[in-house]
């Protein structure tokens, strides 16, 4: 099966999103499909990101910039005609494989609206699946936006769906908008998906707490800061690895900075895969606080299947998708409320028993070997796109009760 991935441009480097891109790939990879990720446009910074291909395989993943530059251009004029010509050579490249008979399946994965109807409307035109991953409910974002970008918001997740043949979704609330608006079509939960052989480095556990996330999250880091500070202690420090812009990142910078614990609070941005992982399994927990709102509860952070990967005891708290997975002291730490305090008697639990940490951390991993692996979840969505039952209902689970069968 030939399957060209579009939609989010920056693969092979980026966050969660590339990260997922490169998982569901791989995962299709070891089913015997050909899976070419194509993006648009070049988005890196030459200075942060040297020596990105064009063109090029990453982890037996074929890639290409449509545009011919994988680096964003400074000048408006040339940066614009750049993206009008990767939008040509991509429509080119995928009409292409189809008269070649090279493709069977469009897989989008875009944070706008726009560009799920178009590729819908080329696949169409090919006569091939297209299928939609859909990670975010995008009108819960609070994020200040214009009036197009909340009317995009709007028509992506209540309509995007119906444009497509298909439709993989992280989280059950997604997964019920889409039934509830669409019950006839295809749908697969497909939740946060992590490669476990990448974490078989072993370490030794050490007395920190490590949260991961986007420097874009101010109230969760702020939230994790003060959570930890109420620990009043320094024998366990807290690590923060964020990355953002360089407004959000001082941001940070100054919350830590302005702590009272702050030579216990160390900073890490821009980290190599290797390093980060290191960090990961050398923590005695890693934290998640998820907030009680429609963004939280629409999505599955990618972290928690790295977070499961590495054995360290997950401190979360008890909204949306956590739940179907995950119990407070069966193979995590919940938090009932989205709570300063809560969450740092959470966090004191590990200061005062490691030996339940490790023990959370090992149940962790059996659930995320379980659920999150990308090559069991490959099979899965290798058999969904395969699959010829335009009416069938795919799920990656048959009971709610997730718990319950370990």
């Amino acid at each position: 099966m030939h399957i060209v991935y579009v939609g989010y441009s920056g693969f092979p480097i980026g966050l969660a999103q590339v990260e997922r891109q490169k998982l569901i790939s791989k995962g299709l990879i070891m089913k015997g499909c050909h899976v070419t990720v194509l993006n648009r446009y070049g988005i890196h910074n030459r200075e942060k990101s040297a020596g990105v291909l064009w063109q090029g395989n990453f982890e037996g993943i074929d890639f290409m910039y449509a545009s011919g530059h994988p680096y964003r251009e400074s000048a408006f004029l040339r940066r614009n005609l750049l993206k009008v010509k990767g939008f040509v050579n991509e429509i080119r490249f995928i009409i292409g494989k189809s008269r070649k008979q090279e493709l069977d399946a469009v897989l989008i994965s875009t944070n706008e609206f726009y560009n799920v109807l178009v590729y819908s409307i080329i696949a169409a035109v090919c006569g091939v699946t297209s299928v939609l991953d859909n990670v975010e409910f995008w009108t819960a974002h609070r994020k200040k936006k214009s009036l197009l970008k909340r009317i995009d918001n709007y028509l992506y997740d209540y309509f995007a769906f119906r444009c497509v043949d298909r439709v993989l979704c992280i989280s059950n609330f997604l997964m019920d908008l889409v039934k509830s608006k669409a019950a006839s079509k295809p749908v697969l939960k497909v939740p946060a998906i992590v490669d476990f052989t990448k974490f078989a480095y072993q370490a030794e556990k050490e007395a920190y707490f490590l949260f991961c996330g986007s420097a874009a999250y101010t109230e969760t880091i702020h939230f994790v800061i003060n959570a930890y500070t109420l620990l009043r202690q320094t024998r366990f420090k807290l690590y923060l690895v964020t990355s953002g812009s360089d407004t959000e990142e001082a941001s940070v910078r100054d919350a830590i900075n302005n702590n009272q614990y702050k030579d216990s609070i160390h900073f890490f941005s821009r980290l190599p895969y290797q390093r980060l992982i290191q960090l990961y399994t050398s923590s005695s927990a890693l934290l998640i606080p998820l907030r009680n709102n429609g963004q939280d509860k629409a999505r599955f952070p990618h972290k928690i299947g790295e977070y499961c990967a590495a054995k360290g005891a997950i401190i979360s708290t008890k909204y949306g998708e956590i739940n179907y997975y995950f119990s407070d002291q069966v193979n995590a730490l919940l938090s009932d409320a989205f709570d300063e305090k809560q969450f740092s008697d959470k966090m004191r639990i590990v200061v005062e028993n490691p030996k339940l940490a490790q023990m959370l951390g090992l149940k962790s991993y059996k659930t995320g070997q379980m659920y999150f692996d990308h090559e069991v979840l490959g099979e899965k969505i290798f058999n969904f796109i395969k699959a010829h039952d335009s009416a069938m209902e795919f799920r990656s689970f048959e009971d709610s009760n997730v718990l319950s069968k370990q």
